[in-house]
């Protein structure tokens, strides 16, 4: 009876730290998207008044607006982003996993890799800054270069280990079949490591739209910048416009939100397969 009541105490504290958790996450949304359809008058009026309204984002997505340019920069920034970053960590996560290295020179990689996980990026803008206007750069190209770059060794690594999970039978067997070492990797490695490249993708994404610093530095603002720099914009020395901060967050919220919400299964699946050797 002891053992049965100590089980039930735990299992109500699970469910309330959990159910706590989840307000946590949830009430902040939920008050971004009620501060977006009140009236602008009403969210700075003391006291407590609901007046309905989509006055804030008629404002800030009106088509004489920059925000709704800043958003399609923001979708292809993370398109091109993550694209570049999946078919380079694929093909160097399974070279790493499947080839002839040397122990030393995966473990010198790996360490690399990791290494440059860890180094603000703050340290080095102003070395990347002086080098890419050296060579041109600049705007959207700058930003999806450079996103890619800080991205792929947490890519690299990741993949690594999702083709680590994977029987070497398979490639030795299609090896003596006949099959090219970029047939195996397309036609039967790639499909079998697809949850894991999925989780990447969806980390990698959430990485790249959340991203800012370089999305200050390395653009002109307006139509060049990323939807998070122009949220910055709504904070001016005379005011700040709170309605429109929460109708540009809402719309930029939403999609990481259903993105996660909808590829809750690739995730933990990719996350478990990559944390067991099969």
């Amino acid at each position: 009876m002891a053992r049965r009541a100590r089980r039930s105490r735990g299992s109500w504290i699970v469910a309330i730290v959990l159910i706590g958790a989840i307000a946590v996450t949830i009430v902040p949304l939920l008050w971004l998207m009620l501060v977006t359809l009140q009236r602008p008058r009403a969210i700075i009026t003391p006291g407590w008044t609901f007046e309905f309204s989509l006055d804030n984002l008629a404002s800030v997505f009106a088509p004489n607006a920059v925000y709704g340019t800043q958003v399609l920069n923001s979708v292809i920034l993370v398109i091109a982003a993550t694209a570049l970053c999946l078919i380079i960590s694929a093909l160097a996560g399974y070279s790493l996993s499947q080839m002839a290295w040397s122990r030393r020179t995966v473990i010198f990689i790996l360490t690399l890799a990791g290494l440059l996980q860890v180094i603000p990026p703050m340290t080095l803008v102003p070395g990347l800054f002086a080098t890419l206007t050296t060579y041109g750069l600049g705007g959207l190209p700058a930003l999806i270069l450079l996103n890619t770059v800080f991205n792929l060794p947490f890519a690299v690594i990741m993949t690594k280990f999702y083709f680590d999970s994977l029987p070497s039978e398979l490639r030795e067997s299609a090896s003596i079949d006949g099959a090219s070492e970029f047939g195996i990797f397309r036609r039967i490695m790639l499909p079998l490591a697809a949850p894991g490249i999925a989780a990447v993708a969806i980390f990698t994404a959430i990485q790249v739209w959340n991203e800012f610093l370089f999305g200050l530095v390395f653009t002109t603002g307006g139509t060049e910048s990323p939807i998070t720099v122009g949220i910055a914009t709504l904070i001016q020395p005379q005011e700040i416009k709170w309605g429109g901060m929460a109708a540009v967050g809402t719309v930029t919220a939403i999609p990481i939100i259903l993105l996660a919400v909808v590829a809750n299964r690739q995730i933990v699946a990719g996350l478990t397969r990559g944390a067991v050797k099969g």
